[in-house]
């Protein structure tokens, strides 16, 4: 009888222990810090940006980056940009690079702060699905070979686009 209780009890651990310990992962998974695979800061609700870009191709990926005057290290961003298109290789013609400044673009802009409950979308490179949802962005001073690496890793993944 007492072998019989054991191979019970580890029946009944064997089968137990993954829902207690995932009812205690899900209550608590606010102290746990599991790496993520982003360079970039996810939007936790993605934002429609359809309007920022609306004369542009509908069909693409768009890195957009809006600066408030272009001034040379902003030129030197959008060339590290264009260089990062570049490296995509054959999925290069699935992206856009897109500047955006204070001077043409002031109230679509407005409207992005406004959503986005910032005062600071300046200097800021963010990534838009085909859909026209922007879902990351990233400060104007991150190395370029960490855009590109989400930008290959949500092109290998999508099905849109």
């Amino acid at each position: 009888m007492n072998k019989r209780n054991g191979v019970l009890f580890l029946l009944i651990l064997v089968f137990a222990l993954p829902l207690v310990g995932g009812a205690f992962l899900y209550h608590y998974h606010t102290y746990f810090h599991f790496k993520t695979l982003n360079h970039g800061v996810l939007l936790e609700t993605p934002l429609n940006g359809r309007y920022l870009y609306s004369e542009r191709a509908p069909k693409n990926w768009h890195v957009i980056y809006i600066v408030n005057n272009c001034a040379s290290r902003c030129t030197e961003t959008y060339h590290e940009l264009q260089q990062v298109k570049k490296a995509l290789g054959k999925e290069s013609a699935r992206v856009d690079i897109l500047l955006l400044t204070n001077d043409d673009y002031a109230a679509k802009i407005r409207r992005l702060s406004k959503t986005l409950n910032t005062s600071s979308v300046q200097d800021k490179i963010y990534l838009a699905d085909p859909l026209g949802n922007i879902f990351m962005y990233y400060r104007s001073s991150t190395d370029p070979m960490n855009i590109l690496k989400d930008l290959k890793r949500v092109l290998e993944v999508s099905q849109i686009g």
